[in-house]
């Protein structure tokens, strides 16, 4: 019998994952600097340099620039020290090969820098990194046959299908003015990426946004300054496949960050960053349910096609309030930052983050202290759906005697997305009927309960058509309660 196939491709959202993963090193402090007497804080920026996805994994590589902060034994006012640390991180993931498009975004969620003794350091980083990863994928589905002696039941069935994927790299440089910054030394830098406008435009995709960027900075008189930037961006990626109407998602990630305070009192950066832009499109598709040939009987090869459907991501912003304890009053708090390291749901309304916190402040006496720790919190999140590209802002000021109340916010998004099961029909075929005598008997049945029309049909090897008009029933009758039915059997 033919078969009406319809080919599919579209690329499959095979992974998406938070994971973690650690580096270690250790540092001599060079002859010209003092020993060490106290670590204040220890902060890092990371830059992925490489990733390289093959045969069920992906490898991960890159470099941590780690700032120390310290005061000599002696006094003499705070010291930087930079170290590099490298990293090479290997993601597991089933499904994936070389063809895989990946998007991966790796932060510093903390860094311990630890003094063996008043000359050497042992540096250990936590970094944590978000894989997502999208695979090409081509399959056939069976809408129905030709065949008029073939009962088929059938539905339309909706699904949207990620049909382009794309990374496409984005520069973006800026020199601001700040005032006073003259001999200031970088301590770290921050980047968020802000999308704003993503839309399909005759052959190209056209984003825009803004990067905002904060750093900080050490002063020559020994104080901790932020400093704060904000510049747009657009970049137009040429994308042949994009048409005007279509569904355009967006997700950026800084891949490196290059930021100092030049000599005149300017602060210069250089933002490497990555967008993976996919186009989605709906169609809708003919899915059959059941089908069964009247007197005979089917054979045929068939199996289960699921489609991975994925409507239009919805955003949200959630927030909770956490109190951590200090070794010491907070006088002020200078800056604070949050990385988000574990994400899932607690129930059906509320989510479960595990954040990184770090906070500078002062104390009474004016010390600068720094405080990282772990913090685990339940966020009251209503949106439903799969989650994805959860970040994390934090608020931080003074509580009690020794607390910091951390104010945290996680913004991302949620997509019902959803695997549509289709069927793929290879062959099919009917066994030759028995001989009949070619006449038309009549079965009367009464049915009590709600029964489908359709399974009557074919308990009795008949059609929907040949029952409702032998009961002038509608065209759209589907089920019958308590009536007697007429059914026209072949004999």
């Amino acid at each position: 019998m033919e078969l009406n196939q319809t080919s599919i491709r579209y690329y499959d959202k095979r992974f998406s994952r938070l994971s973690t993963g650690s580096e270690t090193a250790d540092a001599i402090v060079p002859d010209t600097f003092p020993d060490i007497g106290r670590v204040v804080c220890a902060y890092g920026m990371a830059a992925v340099r490489d990733q390289s996805p093959q045969s069920g994994r992906l490898l991960i590589s890159g470099m941590v620039q780690t700032v120390v902060l310290y005061e000599p034994e002696k006094g003499e006012g705070l010291r930087r020290l930079t170290v590099p640390v490298s990293f090479a991180h290997i993601e597991e993931c089933d499904g994936m090969d070389a063809e895989t498009v990946c998007m991966v975004s790796c932060k510093v969620a903390s860094v311990e820098a630890v003094a063996v003794n008043s000359r050497k350091l042992s540096i250990n980083v936590q970094l944590r990194l978000a894989v997502d990863g999208y695979c090409m994928t081509a399959c056939e589905i069976t809408e129905g046959t030709d065949d008029p002696s073939v009962e088929l039941l059938c539905e339309n069935a909706t699904v949207t299908l990620t049909e382009q994927v794309c990374t496409s790299p984005i520069t973006i440089l800026d020199d601001i003015a700040v005032q006073q910054a003259e001999d200031m030394a970088l301590l770290h830098a921050s980047c968020t990426l802000r999308p704003g406008e993503c839309r399909a435009m005759r052959g190209k995709v056209v984003i825009k946004g803004e990067a905002a960027v904060q750093c900080l900075a050490l002063q020559q008189d020994g104080a901790v300054r932020v400093l704060s930037g904000t510049t747009p961006f657009t970049q137009i990626t040429e994308l042949p496949e994009a048409n005007e109407e279509d569904q355009i998602d967006i997700q950026l990630t800084v891949r490196e960050m290059d930021c100092d305070v030049e000599q005149d009192g300017v602060l210069s950066y250089t933002i490497s960053a990555s967008a993976l832009i996919s186009i989605r499109r709906t169609h809708t598709l003919q899915r059959i349910c059941d089908l069964y040939v009247p007197g005979r009987t089917l054979r045929m090869s068939e199996q289960q096609i699921a489609l991975h459907s994925t409507p239009p991501f919805v955003p949200f912003s959630v927030e909770s309030s956490e109190t951590i304890a200090t070794a010491q009053h907070v006088s002020h708090v200078i800056a604070a930052e949050a990385v988000c390291c574990g994400v899932k749901r607690g129930s059906e309304n509320e989510l479960q983050i595990t954040a990184a916190i770090q906070a500078l402040y002062l104390s009474d006496d004016q010390k600068l202290y720094a405080i990282d720790c772990l913090l685990p919190t339940t966020m009251p999140c209503s949106a439903a759906g799969e989650i994805s590209g959860v970040e994390l802002s934090v608020r931080a000021a003074a509580a009690g005697e020794t607390g910091l109340l951390m104010q945290l916010t996680a913004t991302g998004a949620v997509s019902a997305e959803s695997r549509v099961a289709f069927r793929h029909i290879s062959q099919l075929e009917a066994e030759e009927p028995k001989e009949k005598a070619n006449e038309t008997t009549l079965l009367l049945r009464y049915i009590e309960e709600d029964q489908q029309l359709w399974e009557i049909a074919k308990q009795c090897g008949t059609t929907l058509d040949a029952i409702r008009q032998a009961n002038d029933l509608p065209a759209d009758t589907a089920q019958v309660s308590h009536t007697v039915l007429l059914i026209p059997i072949q004999i």
